[in-house]
Order: C-alpha cells, then sequence, then structure tokens
C-alpha cells in the first residue's frame, strides 16, 4: 500500500498518454476556467468595444464601468453569454489540450531541460491553438455580442448573424488566430520552462501548477493586448457599447441598423490607431492580465487534477 502511494504521487506526463484523459481533462478544464472569471471578460469587452477619444485607459476607470453595468443592468449582466462559451469551451478545449500532450510527447518533453522544454511548449501551445480556434471563434463573437447587452438569447444571436449572411461569425478569424498563436506559444513557453525550474522532477504538484499557470497566463495576457483589442472590435463592430446603445442593450434587442465597419485586421486596428492613438491598443490591458493569470492558473490546476483523478480510477 505504502508503495502504490509514492507511485501515485509521482504520478507524471508520460504515465497519463492517452488522448482521451487528455481530451476530457482539458474539458473540465476549459469550463472551470472560462466559467470562474467569466465577469473580468465581461468588463475587459466593454472597455475593448469603446470607440471615444475620450474615454480614459486606467484600472480605475474599468471599476467605474464595473461598477456602473452592475448600477444599470444588475449583477446578471456580467454573466451575459456564459452560457455559450461553457458549451463551447469544453470540445475547444479538449481538443487543444489532447493536440498539445500529443506534440509534447513527439518533442521529448519529459527528459528535456528548461530551455528545450520551453520551445516545446512553444510549438505545442501553437498547433493546439488551431484546433481549439475553429470551435471558438463562432462562440465567443456571440458571446461578446451577448456581452454587451443585446440580444434576448444566444440563438436570437446567431439567427440575425446568419439572416446577413453569417460572415461575421469567422470575420475575427484571422485576428484571432494572429493573436491567439502568439499567446498560446509564450504561454505554454513560459509555463513548460518555469515548470522544469520549479519542479525539476515532473512530480505530480498543484503548488506548481498554480504558481506556474498563473505567471504564465498573465504574461502571455501582457504581451498579446494589442491583438486582443482589435479582435474584439472586429466581434463586436455595430454594436455600441454605453449610452449610444442603452435603449437597444436594455431590451436585449439587435442592433436596427448593422453595419460593417471593419472588413478585417489592417482596417480595425488602423481605424483605432486613428481613434486612441498607441494607448488605444492596450484597452483593457488591466482585467485582461487579472482575467488570464487566475484563469491560467485556474485552468491548469483542474486539468492536471482531473487528469489524475481518470487515471486514479482507472477511467
Amino acid at each position: 500500500m505504502e508503495a502504490e502511494l509514492v507511485e501515485r504521487k509521482e504520478l507524471k506526463r508520460t504515465d497519463t498518454s492517452s488522448f482521451r484523459h487528455h481530451a476530457i481533462a482539458g474539458s473540465f478544464a476549459g469550463v472551470a476556467e472560462h466559467v470562474s472569471v467569466f465577469p473580468i471578460d465581461t468588463i475587459k469587452t466593454h472597455v475593448q468595444a469603446q470607440r471615444s477619444t475620450t474615454a480614459t485607459l486606467t484600472w480605475s476607470s474599468d471599476l467605474v464601468l464595473a461598477r456602473t453595468l452592475v448600477t444599470q443592468h444588475g449583477v446578471g449582466s456580467l454573466w451575459r453569454g456564459v452560457g455559450v462559451a461553457a458549451s463551447a469551451c469544453g470540445p475547444a478545449h479538449a481538443l487543444m489540450f489532447g493536440t498539445y500532450e500529443q506534440v509534447l510527447t513527439l518533442g521529448g518533453q519529459e527528459s528535456a531541460g528548461a530551455d528545450r522544454a520551453a520551445v516545446v511548449g512553444a510549438v505545442a501551445g501553437g498547433v493546439s491553438t488551431l484546433a481549439h480556434d475553429m470551435v471558438m471563434v463562432p462562440a465567443d463573437t456571440i458571446k461578446q455580442r451577448m456581452q454587451l447587452g443585446y440580444y434576448r438569447s444566444a440563438f436570437h444571436c446567431l439567427s440575425r448573424m446568419l439572416a446577413t449572411g453569417g460572415g461575421s461569425l469567422y470575420r475575427s478569424l484571422p485576428t484571432t488566430l494572429a493573436m491567439n498563436v502568439p499567446y498560446a506559444s509564450l504561454m505554454m513557453m513560459a509555463n513548460e520552462g518555469a515548470r522544469k525550474v520549479v519542479n525539476p522532477s515532473g512530480e505530480y504538484s498543484l503548488t506548481t501548477f498554480l504558481l506556474c499557470g498563473g505567471f504564465s497566463g498573465a504574461f502571455a495576457a501582457a504581451l498579446t493586448t494589442p491583438l486582443d483589442v482589435v479582435k474584439t472590435r472586429l466581434q463586436t463592430q455595430g454594436l455600441g457599447v454605453g449610452v449610444e446603445a442603452a435603449a437597444e442593450a436594455a431590451a436585449h434587442d439587435a442592433p436596427s441598423a448593422f453595419t460593417v465597419r471593419y472588413s478585417g485586421f489592417v482596417d480595425a486596428a488602423t481605424a483605432l490607431w486613428r481613434c486612441d492613438g498607441f494607448r488605444g491598443f492596450f484597452r483593457g490591458a488591466t482585467p485582461r492580465v487579472l482575467m488570464y493569470g487566475p484563469a491560467c492558473a485556474i485552468s491548469w490546476v483542474a486539468y492536471e487534477g482531473a487528469k489524475k483523478a481518470i487515471v486514479d480510477a482507472g477511467f
């Protein structure tokens, strides 16, 4: 019995090489990650969707916006669209973590040093993101539109977007990939490299997953904020925020006259530069870092914990 306990304590990545294990644990981690920080994500969406040149770009202004949302629309407004995110992030993260672990195995991650572990992690993060975003981008578009207060339900939002051709569902895909591939590569690189330094033996350690996950998420989120702002502008274009959209948003109605402002990344980035300048590309940086740091910590703890539980149960 004592030997069995020692063996279980020293569970390593190579002990759980099944794609099924990684997919199930990844699905659980994705739901836990997105749901736990969803209110912060809603605030970030509102901050980044603003197009006013007079809007301030400080953490205090983000708190004011959050207080205004709760005061005017109730606490529930911070959770609008959570069902869409939860239903999509399960399969999206199942594909992501399953692909990620397969690339790590091919790259010899278990026996690699810190430098090589970081490089392999960066490659694995980029490859796995491609599978993730094909599922997540349409859901994220619907989620962000609902976060701004529009539409009565996810189905209402989807039907209205399909009525205009459905192009809006994937219009931000190139920009999203341009953001998420670097983000995932940076995050996985930092996470895998930090793990090798903090826990060289690779033994199961929730503390390691928590600390390294939080650090890597915040680090990657800060560096990729400009791309996230452009992505949000593409996904929420045609929708107003604040006073300009109060009546329609309060009724959860669709825009009365939807207009495509930006055809792609260059259009959106150019408009953002003209409107807000360099600082505009860092709108929502504070809530983004505050969201992704804890989110990644929760995700890695949930993923590794679920993976170990699955193996221990002999599933």
